[in-house]
């Protein structure tokens, strides 16, 4: 798709509407209509209880919510950094049809006329209310949405309440990223999700007379890594588990890669990396971004007990997801910006009261850029026909299916496709990287050079895009 049939299709908003067959549980008429909490979660990997009970960053209420519907075990965003991946969710584009491949590809300058996940529903009905990191918080007030198209009333994310001085030690001329940000420690001021999490509930007890699409953006575990003294308990220093590192483990991969990996490269750098009982460690890093990752899922703690209150919890679809993963010292990155599986592999779970089954898991690898065509027709609405993506709905009632394989971008001409078995990564060089995740789970061997497994990245190669904008 050009540019300008790109846009055109956008803007044709609601006019471009088919009615889709009726899934028949939830929609009975517009009072019947569900409410829609959309949660999201910035930066957190799946190195959590969620996927396994052995894993180190606790999260019971995700454990709890994905009892109550579906837990995709292999879901993956559409790239691998906040702005591409919030754009795709909110658009129903991948990266190479709306041009969003970095974070300063913003929503309104690549699509300026995209109807957005929350307006489509604003449109059809619904109030869209929203408070944290939605879109991406660089620019603009409405949930990163300058052109403020996409909510009736949205509370911007705040700004984090640092200390004076790092926590970490780090300075603006140590540090690529300025030293506020670049940040990890136990914090004692308000924390900005709390924030969020009050508006979310004042308007959950809101009266109103329409259904409501409502979005919590919760911006731990992002840097800077804070949380409250009280959440280090669980997470103490010289306890701390580290992700298995290989020494050597980028010999087998390609340049494109090693430059993705390095970006940060100073936390894990033989000659710039402090020691473990330094402030600025991998080590503390690590600590601090574990208490973090459980401090957001407190978070979705109180989001869902205040759902509970309402007594709405039976009409409201839940949807829960994080806009990407990040490496800890893995593959020696200490950041997203990678196409490999600790920076795409994301926590993900519907909750659909009527259609999904409670406890259910799906193991077919899905994409993120599934939600917006999911919420569609699990709330009745129309269908919206220029999305990229494909409603997960067949999944949330058969979850053993046949799936096509997820694909994620970083950069134009940067590609993974994830199946069921295989990680297949191309660049924009032609170089190839291929894992077994049946037998390399932290993807240590590179097999794209083995003659025997030409066959397989044959297969993969086919769901690579066609076309980029």
């Amino acid at each position: 798709m050009n540019r300008r049939s790109f846009l055109k299709s956008a803007a044709l908003g609601v006019a471009d509407l088919v009615l889709p067959g009726c899934i028949g549980t939830m929609v009975k008429s517009w009072g019947g209509r569900p409410d829609v909490l959309f949660i999201a979660i910035d930066d957190m990997n799946d190195w959590t209880t969620l996927f396994n009970p052995k894993n180190p960053i606790k999260t019971p209420n995700l454990l709890r919510l994905a009892k109550r519907g579906m837990f995709f075990s292999k879901a993956y965003c559409a790239a691998p950094a906040c702005t591409p991946s919030r754009t795709a969710i909110l658009t129903g584009y991948r990266p190479t049809t709306s041009g969003s491949y970095k974070n300063d590809d913003f929503l309104r300058d690549v699509a300026p006329d995209a109807v957005t996940l929350p307006d489509y529903f604003r449109k059809s009905g619904y109030s869209a209310k929203g408070a944290g990191k939605i879109f991406t918080h660089f620019n603009g007030a409405m949930g990163g949405d300058p052109a403020g198209k996409s909510f009736d009333d949205f509370q911007p994310m705040q700004q984090t309440r640092g200390p004076r001085k790092n926590y970490n030690g780090y300075t603006e001329k140590e540090a690529p990223l300025n030293e506020t940000c670049f940040d990890w420690g136990q914090h004692i001021q308000k924390m900005i999700d709390i924030d969020m999490v009050e508006y979310i509930e004042k308007v959950m007890e809101q009266k109103r007379d329409k259904p409501m699409f409502l979005a919590a953006g919760i911006f731990k575990p992002h840097l800077p890594f804070y949380a409250p003294p009280e959440t280090f308990q669980k997470y103490t220093f010289d306890e701390t588990i580290f992700p298995k590192i290989k020494k050597n483990d980028l010999d087998d991969v390609p340049e494109i890669g090693k430059e993705m990996a390095h970006t940060e490269h100073f936390i894990y750098s033989n000659t710039t990396a402090k020691p473990d009982n330094d402030p600025g460690s991998l080590k503390k890093m690590i600590q601090c971004y574990q208490a973090s990752a459980d401090f957001a899922d407190q978070m979705v703690g109180r989001l869902i007990d205040k759902l509970d209150e309402t007594g709405r919890a039976d009409n409201t679809i839940i949807v829960l997801w994080a806009d990407h993963g990040y490496h800890l010292g893995d593959k020696e990155s200490c950041v997203k910006f990678t196409l490999w599986e600790k920076a795409n592999h994301v926590p993900f779970i519907i909750v659909a009261p009527k259609v999904t089954k409670p406890g259910s898991r799906c193991d077919r690898p899905v994409s993120l850029l599934d939600i917006y065509p999911t919420l569609v027709e699990l709330a009745g609405l129309p269908q919206k026909q220029d999305l990229d993506g494909k409603s997960l709905v067949p999944l949330l009632r058969n979850p053993t299916q046949k799936w096509h394989p997820a694909l994620m971008t970083w950069g134009k001409g940067n590609h993974a496709v994830r199946s069921d078995r295989w990680r297949y990564i191309r660049y924009s060089d032609g170089s190839q990287e291929l894992y077994d995740h049946s037998r390399d789970p932290w993807e240590w061997t590179n097999l794209a050079t083995v003659p025997e497994y030409a066959q397989v990245m044959k297969e993969h190669e086919k769901w690579l895009p066609a076309n980029e904008k």
